[in-house]
């Protein structure tokens, strides 16, 4: 039994569907345009929500620019025409399917029992995958390239240490997991490990909801609350993305690593608080120093030591090994039992940039194993994944100079681009993989 909106301007298609879903106990809502359907979508949550393609007050397909987290996954399109380029439109959006008018009830009600599944199943794996975090250590680190596990080997030491930790690294590629992983590993993995995202705190909110305030200390403030730092007393406290902290609050917080007390919003008691700091960002922080954009004595005290994630392109032993782990856990999920990639998807695998990281390539796979019915994963079934719309899918067969630039970016991201140690890795000569760096164009 699921919640459904419909949204449709007919009333007796609406009618119809209505009847169909009530008679397998759905509950049912109806939006006869945009407008209602937007302002719906706003009020309640939904399991499934069919849309008509073309409203009276236009395309459908806006509703996927401003509720995109609500439709994802969850809607099923409905279309005069299922060959218009706009139920494709829908469909790369994040639409689960699209079915032509007239809609067959049969398979309206298929497609709706299966989004409702996939989506509780969904929300399941959310859970497992949340509990799972709490037991993050660096064994459970998926790592077959010489640059992780130096990294890992330098994080063991720091993370029995009190030292400051910044890490860096492009989004996706599991800083979150590194601050955990060094929390569970440290003098202080029976205490709390609470994250917080940086990027999400309004910049007017900043000090009061890290540091806490008093009661009555702004309007609407009708108690007190401790703050971020209070809560992590004793324990360990991620700020993540802290490249976007506003600059007023980051000599407030410089001041609080050099003398561990603070102030709550209008409060004069100092609180001392006993907290292990790890700061995360995507950011090249140096250069939002000479831009004026971050404090540089903050970026200097932050750097007492620094953990450097390469991109999963630099580190590209891992990536096939990562691919299986996810495959192993949505197997889990979804109760499939997917055993491997064909060939041309590990060599596909291996060259795609991987712009979004680790998280790009658990995404991919997490979308595609729901659709499995057998136990290989082949190139057709990127179809199901955001992959698919990139050019290099089509590319199954790699040429030999292509083939050569791939491991040499390789070599070089794994060696960090130590021009001595990849030529003698590679068995060249430096000046020779100079030629080739210039020749394919890959420099750091």
């Amino acid at each position: 039994m699921g919640n459904i909106l419909v949204v449709e301007d007919h009333l007796h298609v609406r009618n119809l569907i209505r009847g169909e879903l009530e008679s397998e106990r759905h509950r049912v809502d109806e939006a006869p345009d945009l407008k209602t359907a937007s302002w719906k979508l706003d009020q309640g949550q939904y399991d499934v929500i069919i849309i008509d393609l073309k409203l009276p007050d236009g395309s459908s397909l806006a509703l996927f620019d401003s509720h995109r987290e609500k439709l994802t996954f969850k809607s099923l399109i409905i279309t005069a025409n299922a060959t218009i380029p706009s139920a494709v439109a829908a469909i790369k959006k994040g639409a689960f399917n699209y079915l032509e008018k007239p809609v067959d009830p049969g398979v309206l009600l298929a497609q709706v029992n299966k989004i409702i599944e996939i989506n509780r199943v969904t929300k399941r794996s959310s859970k497992v995958l949340e509990a799972a975090s709490a037991n993050f250590t660096f064994e459970t680190i998926i790592c077959q390239s010489q640059a992780m596990k130096e990294l890992i080997s330098r994080a063991r030491v720091l993370a029995k240490t009190d030292h400051i930790i910044l890490i860096q690294g492009e989004t996706g590629c599991g800083k979150e997991l590194l601050a955990h992983s060094l929390h569970n590993d440290s003098l202080r993995r029976e205490q709390i490990f609470l994250p917080v995202n940086c990027a999400s705190i309004p910049a007017e909110l900043f000090e009061s909801e890290i540091f806490g305030f008093e009661k009555g200390a702004f309007t609407g403030a009708v108690e007190s609350y401790t703050g971020r730092f209070i809560q992590a007393d004793k324990g360990t406290l991620f700020l993540d993305e802290i490249g976007e902290m506003p600059l007023p609050f980051q000599a407030k917080l410089l001041r609080v690593l050099d003398e561990p007390v603070i102030y709550r919003l209008k409060s004069q008691k100092p609180l001392r608080v006993d907290v292990r700091l790890i700061v995360a960002t995507n950011r090249d922080l140096q250069k939002e120093v000479k831009t004026g954009r971050f404090r540089s004595d903050l970026f200097f005290r932050l750097q007492e030591s620094t953990l450097r994630i390469p991109p999963l392109r630099e580190r590209i032993d891992d990536i096939i090994p990562l691919a299986n782990h996810f495959i192993d856990i949505y197997n889990h999920i979804y109760n499939r039992s997917v055993s491997r990639l064909a060939a041309e998807v590990e060599t596909f695998f291996m060259n795609y940039p991987w712009t979004g990281n680790v998280r790009e390539l658990k995404n991919t796979i997490k979308s595609i194993i729901p659709f499995k019915t057998d136990t290989m994963i082949r190139m057709d079934d990127l179809s199901y994944s955001a992959v698919s719309s990139s050019e290099t899918v089509k590319q199954k067969v790699l040429t030999l100079a292509e083939n050569e630039k791939s491991h040499i970016r390789r070599i070089l991201g794994l060696s960090e681009f130590n021009i001595k140690r990849a030529a003698d890795l590679l068995g060249i000569t430096r000046a020779r993989l100079y030629r080739k760096m210039e020749e394919y164009g890959l420099h750091e």
